[in-house]
């Protein structure tokens, strides 16, 4: 009688493969409590908050570097259209964090807020 057929033989198990690291699965949504404007805001920007979040650290502040380089160096045409979307972006963030701010960094982030609409007038006014 052949070995095989006397004993009983373990299931295989699948060979283990090597999987490359998952990134971080997305923190938790917090709830939102906030009424009105600011709850609906908070709402609509949750996935992309979310989204931001388990991205690179170094992506939003890189990606304003771009849009501010692009908008002083690229002609009328494109520069205005790229400080606008930096506007919003920094507008949206400012509005967003406000509540969680202090003084000191609100004041920051409304100069930074008014530099730029100035640049965009200034890049309007030399356009032409």
């Amino acid at each position: 009688m052949p070995k095989s057929k006397g004993r009983r033989q373990p299931p295989r198990r699948p060979a283990q493969r090597h999987t490359s690291p998952r990134r971080p699965a997305p923190p938790p949504v917090p709830e939102v409590t906030a009424p009105g404007l600011r709850g609906a805001v908070e709402r609509r920007s949750a996935p992309l908050l979310t989204w931001l979040a388990v991205q690179p650290k170094a992506l939003v502040p890189v990606g304003s570097i771009a849009l501010l380089a692009g908008g002083f160096l690229a002609p009328t045409w494109l520069a205005v259209p790229l400080l606008a979307v930096l506007i919003a972006l920094v507008g949206w963030l400012t509005y967003l964090s406000w509540p969680a701010i202090d003084r000191g960094a609100r004041v920051v982030r409304v100069a930074t807020l008014l530099l730029l609409v100035i640049a965009v007038v200034i890049t309007i006014a030399d356009g032409s």
